[in-house]
């Protein structure tokens, strides 16, 4: 014996639409380049170590050393300006201290 198939299920579901009635736009990716430094007023003994590091190896034209962090973030999202949001409240509640950091970040289509 032979199942039907329902004819409901094999149909295709409409695509999603926004609110304004057009499709959702397709998500793009993005990679965002975050750069996390201590504030200038924080002091920074790793810096200090590094360029005491750098006297002793001979480069004595360094005068100042500030360490810090570098990530590499890809994301999706709508558009650049909704990865620009997206990337900023990530630096601001984990990649950033706001308290003694600083953020800056370079984003771009990938």
């Amino acid at each position: 014996m032979t199942k039907k198939k329902d004819s409901k299920k094999d149909q295709k579901k409409p695509a999603a639409k926004h609110e304004n009635g057009k499709k959702p736009a397709k998500d793009m990716t993005f990679l965002a380049r975050v750069y996390v430094s201590l504030k200038p007023t924080v002091n920074d003994p790793e810096g200090i170590t590094i360029g005491g590091a750098l006297g002793s190896l001979g480069f004595e034209t360094v005068t100042g050393v500030r360490s810090g962090r570098y990530f590499q973030v890809t994301l999706t999202a709508t558009d650049a300006k909704a990865a620009t949001s997206e990337v900023d409240q990530m630096c601001s509640r984990l990649l950033a201290n706001p308290v003694i950091e600083t953020y800056s970040f370079d984003l771009a289509k990938s």
